[in-house]
């Protein structure tokens, strides 16, 4: 059990060791000369306050400053977007960073907060998700752009890093010990925890760039042929049509001339005495009769085939 322990002691010293040096590599992404660092639309300052505990200036916020403005004014960079804490209504990093950016001669047009950059991850995976860039100039010191640009390779966000002027201080400081437990905070985030920033939010426009457009349930091609104004039209013309058969289609007991010479007939079965029937009318009304007939049964079936041509017309139209 001891020798199992040891062991998950020293891949895991061994796996935080090997994550710094990876930060640490990312050096080479990093910018210190003005006229050779690449030229991005935005850069990125990551807060920090502009007092030390003591009360004095922080020299890390005024290097940070200068390093801004002076990429401003070189044209290699056309928006700054100020991002730190601002979780107490006291302390705002942000608006301190823009007071500051248009003392030293940054339009303050060209300046955009982001009051939710708590951490470094949150800074730099909100200025992909919710700023929407897709490359970046980073700004700060040479150990936060390390770990900035080695967070913003998992989020597919290209990135060069400028290096403000580093303070002196010694090998062992408060800040040469928060940055060590800063990287393994930061290998942990990346690797295993996947930790996302505590606050994200709609998109927001910077300068000119347009947004997104919004998902939308409606099909993008019209799933339906559009109704013709004419279908009305030749629908009803149909429908004069087919009234205008329906006379013809009745039966033939409606008709007057089938009734007398119905009527004839069964006269004949009960003739008075003193009437006198011709047998030769009798069968030329018969004759009659069945010629109507059949001239009735054909007009009958002409109009019912018209009728139904008709309605097969109309009904190809429609679909």
């Amino acid at each position: 059990m001891a020798y199992l322990c040891a062991l998950l002691c020293t891949l895991g010293i061994l796996f935080i060791v090997l994550g710094s040096f990876r930060i640490s590599s990312y050096a080479f992404k990093t910018y210190e000369s003005i006229e050779k660092v690449p030229y991005n639309r935005v850069g990125l300052l990551f807060g920090t306050s502009p007092l030390n505990s003591d009360g004095e200036t922080n020299e890390y916020f005024s290097y940070r400053i200068m390093a801004a403005s002076q990429l401003f004014k070189a044209g290699k960079i056309d928006y700054i977007l100020v991002s730190g804490d601002n979780q107490h209504p006291s302390y705002n990093e942000p608006r301190l960073m823009r007071k500051a950016l248009v003392k030293a001669g940054v339009p303050a047009e060209r300046i955009v907060f982001d009051f939710a950059g708590i951490r470094t991850l949150d800074s730099v995976v909100r200025a992909r998700k919710v700023f929407l860039q897709k490359s970046i100039t980073f700004i700060s010191q040479d150990f936060q752009n390390e770990r900035a640009l080695f967070i913003a390779d998992k989020y597919d966000l290209k990135a060069v890093g400028f290096n403000a002027i580093s303070p002196e201080r010694s090998f062992i400081s408060r800040i040469g010990i928060r940055e060590f437990f800063a990287r393994i905070m930061c290998v942990l985030d990346v690797y295993i925890l996947d930790t996302q920033p505590k606050f994200l939010g709609d998109p927001v426009k910077i300068g000119k760039s347009s947004l997104p457009k919004k998902l939308s349930s409606k099909p993008v091609k019209q799933t339906s042929p559009i109704k013709k104004i004419s279908d009305n039209a030749q629908v009803l013309a149909i429908q004069k049509r087919i009234a205008v058969y329906e006379p013809l289609a009745k039966k033939t007991t409606d008709s007057k001339r089938i009734l007398k010479a119905a009527l004839s007939i069964n006269n004949t079965d009960v003739a008075p005495a003193n009437e006198i029937v011709n047998p030769e009318v009798s069968i030329a009304d018969s004759m009659l009769s069945t010629q109507q007939n059949e001239l009735l049964s054909s007009q009958k079936d002409e109009a019912l085939d018209e009728a139904q041509k008709q309605a097969e017309e109309s009904i190809s139209v429609r679909e």
